[in-house]
């Protein structure tokens, strides 16, 4: 459904063709003059402007060129009964992507309709599904087969078959925009846009702008009218991550929109209806957001239509070995390199640590041991030391005997320091460390501050 303005003193002229385009769900829009299309252009957003040239009260031409000023993009189809080589020049000059002689053709005509509403939206969406593109993995999917990711794809594809709204919770890292990318694909809408919005990388102030969309002039700095996330998403699926950072007085404009389907853009005198479905994510307990007054209830209730939590890493270790040899082929092809996989040793490290990034650590650690090995096989010297020093099952069990094994360290490489006058490439060799280790033992036990002492 796209919104048409119709500039024509004589409707009569156009009246099949009005009828035909409303008859396809287009909402239709007309003006006899050219300052009531002025007024029109500067309330609302069109997608498609038909203006004939000669008007009662001046041109065309000039109705062209002030509808470019606030949408660079909006088509223009320039109709005419008296038309000029000179107009159809100063049109195509200024914008407009066909120039008609009336009478047209009716079929003709729809036929132009179409083009010009298609092309615009190919333009306008192109940079967004590029960016998608160049993002995106070659195959998107859920990896692993613990039980809780069994779940998680069931929920997934049984979502995708409807329309409700989705919300994700889980720890930051662990693939929450994953899963929506995979509801998206197992979607009909899969061939409609998937608008990603970071609720916290957008400023308060601009918060409703970028959601809602705003009219010229409707703030400082609204020098052109442009559309929104939920207005760009169109049939398609809106993914608000980390929804919780949407500032309170929103929460209830969002909660409006998720109820009754439509918003109003700022500066705006019409309502726009809401084809989109929602999905958001959050990385933090709704509960206690909701008791700290920190984010409403009846936000949430709508939100939580159908929700999927994703479980950290470190409750599914299971998952790693089959996640990592993904991870690791992915990052290889991201940096040109050859992975041949992760030795033994290196996985057992892998799957004992405690990742509290979750995936995304998984993968940045990955990359970087795959750059270290130079491509082939990732071992456990490419992994960093943090890694490596993997306590055994017995000292975790303990927090008296974990301290006190964390104090004999510290006393040891105190010990190897003072006695070499604190050159650390001396003490490290007294020790039998590498230089790498032996600074990162440092650093980690802060001896640095001791040294005065």
């Amino acid at each position: 459904m796209s919104r048409i303005l119709i500039v024509d003193d004589e409707p009569r002229s156009v009246k099949l063709l009005v009828l035909r385009l409303q008859e396809a769900g287009h909402v239709l829009v007309s003006a006899g003059r050219v300052s009531e299309a002025k007024q029109r252009l500067e309330q609302e957003l069109f997608d498609l402007l038909i203006t004939d040239v000669r008007l009662p009260d001046g041109s065309g031409i000039d109705v062209l060129k002030f509808a470019r000023d606030p949408a660079p993009s909006l088509p223009i189809i320039v109709i005419t009964a008296h038309g000029t080589i000179q107009d159809a020049v100063d049109a195509m000059k200024f914008g407009a992507v066909e120039y008609v002689q009336k009478p047209f053709e009716l079929e003709a005509m729809s036929i132009l309709v179409d083009k010009a509403l298609e092309t615009a939206s190919i333009r306008a969406e192109h940079s967004y599904l590029i960016g998608e593109v160049l993002e995106g993995e070659s195959k998107i999917e859920l990896v692993g087969d613990s039980k809780a990711m069994q779940t998680i794809r069931s929920l997934a594809n049984k979502v995708a078959a409807t329309r409700s709204t989705v919300l994700i919770t889980g720890e930051s890292g662990t693939g929450k925009e994953l899963v929506a990318r995979v509801i998206h694909e197992a979607s009909t809408a899969r061939r409609q846009p998937l608008i990603k919005v970071n609720c916290p990388g957008i400023p308060a102030q601009l918060f409703e702008s970028e959601l809602f969309g705003h009219m010229k002039g409707a703030f400082t700095g609204a020098y052109e009218s442009r559309k929104g996330k939920f207005e760009l998403a169109g049939q398609g699926n809106i993914f608000l991550d980390e929804i919780a950072e949407i500032p309170m007085d929103l929460q209830s404009k969002l909660l409006r929109v998720l109820e009754e389907r439509r918003f109003t853009r700022i500066g705006g005198a019409t309502e726009v209806a809401v084809d989109a479905r929602v999905i958001a994510a959050t990385n933090k307990d709704p509960g206690v957001l909701i008791e700290q007054k920190q984010f409403r209830a009846d936000l949430y209730y709508r939100l939580n239509v159908f929700p999927i939590h994703l479980p950290p890493l470190r409750e599914r270790p299971e998952d790693i070995p089959k996640l990592g040899v993904h991870l690791l082929c992915h990052v290889a092809r991201s940096c040109g390199l050859v992975a041949k996989g992760i030795t033994p040793e290196a996985m057992r490290i892998v799957q004992a640590y405690h990742w509290p990034g979750n995936v995304r650590e998984l993968r940045n650690i990955l990359e970087r041991a795959l750059v270290l090995a130079g491509g082939g096989y990732v071992d456990a010297d490419h992994l960093p030391m943090e890694l490596q020093e993997i306590h055994t099952p017995e000292a975790s069990e303990g927090t008296t005997f974990q301290v006190q094994v964390e104090g004999f360290k510290r006393q040891v490489l105190l010990d190897a320091l003072e006695s070499v006058g604190w050159v650390k490439k001396n003490a490290a060799a007294q020790l039998g460390l590498s230089q790498r280790a032996f600074s990162h033992y440092v650093s980690r036990f802060e001896l640095d501050r001791f040294r005065d002492h």
